[in-house]
């Protein structure tokens, strides 16, 4: 299995964007699996294993493009 970790420094804004991401890592995937977690309420942390290099790019590719949107969103409010 390939695995993939990131910490993503959000600030007070890590929060918000790990609750808006939860219903994602919850949802069930066929080759991936992701696990999020927040450290000390501002560093959101990501973490995916997939089966093989080509399905931990593909959702690598989801996971990013979700944190950035998320943290669009957050920024706008």
């Amino acid at each position: 299995m390939d695995t993939a970790e990131f910490r993503f420094d959000f600030g007070s804004d890590a929060p918000a964007i790990y609750q808006a991401l939860l219903p994602e890592a919850a949802a069930s995937f066929p080759r991936s699996r992701a696990v999020l977690s927040l450290e000390n309420c501002t560093i959101l942390h990501l973490s995916v294993a997939a089966d093989g290099i080509a399905a931990l790019r593909a959702a690598l590719n989801t996971w990013l493009r979700l944190i950035r949107v998320a943290h669009e969103m957050v920024r706008i409010r």
